[in-house]
C-alpha cells in the first residue's frame, strides 16, 4: 500500500492526530494548526485549501472540526478532486435536523422512538434540534419548552415528543468509502443486529446521495433485541487498526475486504 501525504483539519487535541503518528502509511503530515516540526497550512476557503492541497500533493484531508464538516468542506473539496474523509453537506442534515433524521429512517425502516403529538404517558423525551431531555410530569414538558424558546426561537419551531425507550446506549460508528459501509460498536451488541442496521444505512445512502467518503456516528438503543436510533452525531471514531490503512481502503473503495477489531 502506498505511504500518503495527509492534512488533519481540526486541532491539536483531536484523537486521530495520535491515530495518524502511529500510521506506518503516512509519508508527510500537514495541520491547520501549529504543531512543532509539522508545516501548517491556513486558508480563508475552502477552494483556496483546495488549491493549496493540489499543489503540495496531498493525498486526503482528515476533518475532524464539525465546524467544517457543517459548513461543507467535504463538497468543495471532493469538487476540485482532492479526497476528502467527512460526509457532505446533505447528510450534515442528519446532525443538524431532527426531523431530516426521523424522516431518513423511517424511510429506510431504522427503527426509532414513536412520536407523540401530545403526552402519552412518563417519563416521556423532550426533542428539539441539539436538544435531548427526559420529562417525567406536564410541569417538566412546559419548564424544559420555555427553557428552549427563550434559548432560541428557531430551535423552539423543532420540538416534539417521544416515547422514552429504557435500554442500553451505545454508539455505532459507520464508514462509507462511496459503495460500501460498515459498522462497528463501542458495546458488544450482536453481530446480526449490527449487519441489520448496518445494511439499512447503506441503502439509506447509497439511494439518496453516495458522494462522499466519510464517517458517521449512529446514537441507538438496544432493547429486546432492536436498535432504536435516538440522533447521529460527528465525534470522530475510535479506531483499534492502523487508520490510514482503513483510509486507503476508503480512498480505493475497498472497505469490504478488511475487517476491523
Amino acid at each position: 500500500m502506498p505511504a500518503l501525504n495527509v492534512l488533519l483539519a481540526g486541532s491539536v487535541e483531536s484523537p486521530a492526530l495520535e491515530l495518524l503518528f502511529k500510521s506506518k502509511y503516512l509519508n508527510k503530515l500537514y495541520t491547520n494548526f501549529e504543531l512543532p516540526n509539522i508545516p501548517d497550512i491556513r486558508f480563508n476557503t475552502f477552494k483556496e485549501l483546495a488549491k493549496k492541497c493540489k499543489a503540495l500533493k496531498i493525498d486526503l484531508v482528515l476533518v475532524d472540526d464539525e465546524k467544517f464538516i457543517l459548513q461543507g468542506i467535504a463538497d468543495v473539496l471532493r469538487a476540485n478532486f482532492v479526497n476528502c474523509f467527512a460526509i457532505n453537506s446533505f447528510w450534515t442534515q442528519l446532525v443538524l435536523s431532527n426531523d431530516f433524521a426521523h424522516k431518513m429512517c423511517e424511510k429506510y425502516g431504522i427503527e426509532t422512538p414513536e412520536i407523540f403529538k401530545y403526552p402519552q404517558e412518563y417519563p416521556l423525551i423532550v426533542r428539539a434540534d441539539g436538544v435531548r431531555e427526559e420529562a417525567n410530569s406536564l410541569q417538566d414538558i412546559i419548564n424544559i419548552n420555555k427553557k428552549i424558546v427563550n434559548c432560541s426561537q428557531e430551535i423552539a419551531n423543532t420540538i416534539f415528543l417521544e416515547r422514552f425507550i429504557d435500554g442500553e446506549k451505545a454508539t455505532l460508528t459507520s464508514i462509507f468509502d462511496g459503495k460500501h459501509l460498515i459498522t462497528f460498536s463501542d458495546k458488544e451488541i450482536a453481530e446480526d443486529l449490527i449487519k441489520e442496521y448496518n445494511s439499512k444505512l447503506q441503502n439509506m445512502f447509497l439511494a439518496e446521495n453516495s458522494n462522499f467518503i466519510g464517517y458517521i456516528n449512529s446514537e441507538v438503543i438496544l432493547k429486546e433485541q432492536a436498535l432504536f436510533n435516538i440522533g447521529f452525531n460527528l465525534n470522530f471514531p475510535v479506531i483499534k487498526e492502523d487508520l490510514l490503512y482503513l483510509l486507503i481502503s476508503v480512498i480505493y473503495q475497498k472497505l469490504t475486504e478488511i475487517t476491523l477489531r
